[in-house]
C-alpha cells in the first residue's frame, strides 16, 4: 500500500495498533471553518458539482413516482391495455400491478447496489445503475403489452434501487460535515423536483395531445429517460470518495479528492488531518488491509456492534413509508377526485400544484431547517402536523355532500388546502431526513451494506404500499386518510423516544453517539460532551 510522501503523519500498522479507538483529546477543527464563529463555511465548487450531478438520481427517483399517476387516468393508456374503466377492482388491480413492480425492482436494485459499491466504488456503481435505469425506461415506451411494460417498469426499478442507496452515501462521504445536512437534502429536492416535473409533464401532455392518441402515455416516459442519459455521462466527469479510496489504501488519491472538495491544497493542515483521521479509523477497524474494512460480512453488518444503528436506521425508513406519502404520489389524481375534483384535468392542475408546493418547501427544509434545528424535532413536529392534515382531510371527505356532482363543494376546497399543508409537513421533516439520517450513522465499514438494508426496507414498504392503496381507496377513501393519519401521530411519539440527534456531528463521532450511556451527546448541539470528551474516528 502506498502513502503519500508529503503527509507528516506515520501510518503503519504498528503504530496503529498503539492507537486507542476512542481519543481524549479534542478534535481538530473543522476543515473550510475559517471562521469558528460561521457555523456553515464556504461550499467548493468541486462538492456543489458533485452533489448536484449525482443527485440527478433523485431527479429518475422522483419523476418515475410521479408520471405513473397520470398514465393510469390517460384514456388511450386504459384502451391500449385493455383496461375497463368502469370496472374499479381491475383498475386498481393494475393500477398496484404497474406501481409495485417497480418498487420491487427497486428492493431488489438496491440490495445488489451493496456488493459494487464496496468493490468498484461509490461512483463506477451509480454509473451502471443509471445505464440501468435508462434501459428500463426504453423498454417501457417500447411496451406493447402489460408484459413488456412490466419488465420495464421493474428494470428501471433495479437502477432507481441502487441509487437511492448510492447517492446518499456518495454525497456524504463527499460532504463536510458542516454542509451534510444541505446536500444530503439535496437528494430530496431533486426528488421532489422530479416528482413536479412529472406532474406537469402529464398536464401539459393532457392538453397538448388528444386523449386517444397513444402519445399521451409515451411522451412522459421518454423525457423520464433523458435525465439518465446526463447522469451517466456527468458522472464520468466526477471522482470517486475520499473515504471509499483511504479505505482501499489508496491515500494519494484520497488526499487529491478530499483537497478539491474541500477546496484548499493538498498540503493544507486541515486536509492532512482530516485525511489522517480517515486512515487511522480504517487502520484500527481492519488493520493494515483496509480492503478487509470495506468487505465487511453481513453477519457482521447485522452483528451487536451495529444493531442499534442498523434498527433506528429501518425504523426511520418504514415509518417514512407510514406517512401515506407515497399514496399521493402514486394516486395523486385519484386522491383529488375523491376530495373532490370532478374533471381530469383538474385533477393533474391540482397534483401539479401539489408538487410545487412540495419542490419548494423542501428546499426551504433541508436549506434552514435541518442544521439549524436537528433531525430529531423535525421528524416529531413534522409527524405530528402531517397526522393532523390528513385526519383533516378524512373529515372534509366525510363531510362532502354526495349530491354535488359538478361543483365543488366547500369541504373540497377545505380538504386540498389540508393535503398541501401536508406536503409542505412532509418535506421539511420526513421527505430530507430519513434519506440523510440513514447515510450518516453507519460506519465506513458497515456504510454500504447497512445502507443497502434501510433502503430495502423503505422499497419493501414502499411496494406493499403502493399495491393496497389503490385497493384501500376503493373501498374506504375516508378509512385511508384516518389510518395513515393515525400512523404519522403514531411515529411522532416513536422518534421522540428512540431517535438520536445526530446535528452537527462528523461521521466519524457516531460511533461515540450509538455506544450505550451517551444520552449527554445526544441531546448536544454542538456533537460535544463538553464534560465528558469522547471522540471518535472510527
Amino acid at each position: 500500500m502506498a502513502y503519500p510522501r508529503n503527509l507528516p503523519f506515520s501510518l503503519s500498522a504498528q503504530s496503529a495498533e498503539r492507537q486507542p479507538l476512542l481519543h481524549p483529546t479534542p478534535p481538530t477543527k473543522p476543515a473550510l471553518l475559517k471562521n469558528p464563529s460561521n457555523p456553515f463555511p464556504k461550499m467548493p465548487f468541486w462538492t456543489a458539482a458533485a452533489t448536484c450531478i449525482s443527485c440527478l438520481g433523485g431527479f429518475l427517483f422522483g419523476f418515475d413516482l410521479g408520471v405513473v399517476g397520470g398514465l393510469l387516468i390517460a384514456p388511450s393508456f386504459l384502451s391500449y391495455f385493455g383496461i375497463d374503466p368502469n370496472n374499479k377492482e381491475q383498475e386498481a388491480n393494475i393500477s398496484g400491478n404497474v406501481v409495485s413492480i417497480l418498487q420491487v425492482g427497486c428492493l431488489i436494485g438496491a440490495l445488489m447496489a451493496t456488493s459494487t459499491a464496496d468493490k468498484l466504488g461509490r461512483k463506477y456503481s451509480i454509473i451502471i445503475a443509471a445505464g440501468i435505469f435508462t434501459i428500463g425506461g426504453i423498454v417501457q415506451v417500447i411496451g406493447y403489452s402489460l408484459a413488456v411494460l412490466y419488465v420495464g417498469r421493474l428494470v428501471a426499478g433495479l437502477g432507481v434501487g441502487a441509487l437511492s442507496m448510492l447517492v446518499p452515501v456518495y454525497v456524504a462521504e463527499v460532504a463536510h460535515h458542516k454542509h451534510r445536512g444541505f446536500l444530503g437534502g439535496l437528494w430530496m429536492f431533486f426528488i421532489a423536483t422530479g416528482l413536479a416535473s412529472s406532474y406537469w409533464t402529464n398536464y401539459a401532455v393532457k392538453r397538448l395531445v388528444d386523449s386517444n392518441d397513444n402519445n399521451l402515455w409515451r411522451i412522459p416516459l421518454i423525457i423520464q429517460t433523458a435525465p439518465g442519459l446526463i447522469m451517466l455521462f456527468g458522472m464520468l466527469c466526477l471522482f470517486e470518495t475520499p473515504r471509499w479510496l483511504a479505505a482501499h489504501g489508496r491515500t494519494d488519491d484520497a488526499l487529491e479528492v478530499l483537497s478539491k472538495v474541500r477546496g484548499l491544497a493538498q498540503d493544507n493542515k486541515e486536509v492532512v488531518e482530516e485525511l489522517k483521521a480517515l486512515t487511522l479509523a480504517f487502520q484500527q477497524g481492519a488493520g493494515p488491509n483496509y480492503v478487509d474494512q470495506t468487505n465487511m460480512s453481513w453477519k457482521a453488518v447485522l452483528g451487536p456492534e451495529n444493531r442499534r444503528r442498523l434498527l433506528t436506521g429501518c425504523a426511520i425508513q418504514c415509518f417514512q413509508q407510514m406517512t401515506g406519502t407515497n399514496v399521493v404520489n402514486y394516486y395523486s389524481p385519484i386522491i383529488f377526485r375523491s376530495i373532490g375534483l370532478s374533471s381530469g384535468e383538474s385533477e393533474l392542475l391540482a397534483t401539479g400544484v401539489y408538487g410545487l408546493v412540495k419542490m419548494f418547501t423542501v428546499l426551504i427544509g433541508f436549506s434552514v431547517l435541518v442544521d439549524r434545528f436537528g433531525r430529531r424535532p423535525l421528524l416529531v413536529w413534522g409527524g405530528t402536523g402531517m397526522g393532523a392534515c390528513l385526519l383533516a382531510v378524512a373529515v372534509c371527505v366525510a363531510s362532502r355532500p354526495m349530491s354535488i356532482e359538478e361543483q365543488i363543494a366547500p369541504s373540497a376546497y377545505a380538504g386540498i388546502v389540508c393535503m398541501f399543508a401536508f406536503a409542505v409537513f412532509f418535506s421539511v421533516s420526513w421527505g430530507p431526513v430519513p434519506w440523510l439520517y440513514c447515510s450518516e450513522i453507519y460506519p465506513m465499514r458497515m456504510r454500504a451494506k447497512s445502507a443497502s438494508i434501510t433502503t430495502a426496507i423503505n422499497w419493501s414498504l414502499n411496494a406493499v404500499i403502493g399495491k393496497i392503496s389503490p385497493l384501500m381507496l376503493a373501498k374506504t377513501t375516508v378509512g385511508t386518510y384516518s389510518f395513515f393519519g393515525g400512523c404519522c401521530i403514531l411515529m411522532s411519539l416513536a422518534c421522540h423516544f428512540i431517535i438520536p440527534e445526530t446535528k452537527g456531528k462528523s461521521l466519524e463521532e457516531m460511533e461515540a453517539l450509538f455506544q450505550p450511556n451517551t444520552h449527554k451527546i445526544r441531546d448536544s448541539n454542538d456533537g460535544m460532551d463538553t464534560k465528558n470528551p469522547t471522540y471518535s474516528i472510527a
